[in-house]
């Protein structure tokens, strides 16, 4: 399967998409970064907007592959797309990360739009809510864009493509560790915990205590993006 992540706003959680639910769920697919720099320090293919021709070559012999488009880059990405007949057809399909704000959700809107005129069909369309509140009313909250999606019938949206807002995803990109990678270690941190407390060591001890309560987060921020692509890709 291979997924392009896009929208013409910035600061909307294309990463987090990309990253920690998309990549790890394929297979641990390739990610291949449209950017004009590559501001995070990861070691990601990275190619500009207009290079469009380099990244079909480089995407053919792939089976998987996750292309996270900057926002720098998403409109000359879109319009070498279009200048590429068919091109689209290469692609699975188009997640359009969005969240709460004005500015973001006009962006969104102009994206979705974008996609729909190049001929793209309405089930390869799909938008992910992001950075969402658990006591958020997203039919409120977004109601732009279910009025859009009633209105038009372009696009997918689907009130269980949530992610809710979670700590663990900026303290494993602070750590430079996987949410999988948390998740899965066994390691007792607690016993660790009592181990350096009757040594006094108090930095180890506060170590140890921040990964264990980094590890209840990131389950369930895991188990919400269990569910989240579930639900995409029903």
């Amino acid at each position: 399967m291979k997924v392009i992540v896009i929208n013409y706003s910035g600061n909307v959680g294309k990463s987090t998409v990309t990253r920690y639910l998309l990549s790890p769920r394929m297979n641990n697919s390739k990610v291949i970064a449209i950017e004009s720099i590559n501001s995070d320090g990861t070691e990601d293919d990275v190619m500009r907007g207009k290079q469009f021709s380099e990244l079909l070559e480089l995407l053919a012999p792939l089976d998987d592959a996750v292309v996270d488009v900057g926002a720098s880059n998403a409109e000359d990405f879109v319009y070498m797309m279009g200048k590429h007949q068919g091109a689209h057809e290469d692609f699975n399909y188009f997640v359009v990360p969005a969240v709460k704000g004005k500015k973001q959700t006009t962006d969104t809107i102009k994206t979705i739009k974008s996609l729909v005129a190049m001929g793209i069909p309405k089930k390869k369309i799909l938008v992910i809510l992001n950075r969402v509140e658990t006591d958020d009313d997203i039919r409120d909250e977004f109601s732009s864009l279910f009025g859009l999606e009633k209105a038009d019938n372009t696009f997918v949206m689907n009130d269980q493509c949530v992610i809710y807002n979670n700590e663990a995803f900026d303290q494993c990109k602070d750590l430079g560790v996987p949410l999988a990678d948390i998740v899965a270690d066994e390691t007792n941190y607690r016993a660790l915990a009592k181990v350096a407390k009757d040594a006094g060591d108090q930095e180890e001890v506060k170590r140890c205590v921040n990964l264990c309560l980094l590890k209840m987060i990131a389950i369930t921020a895991n188990k919400n993006l269990d569910q989240v692509y579930k639900a995409v890709f029903q």
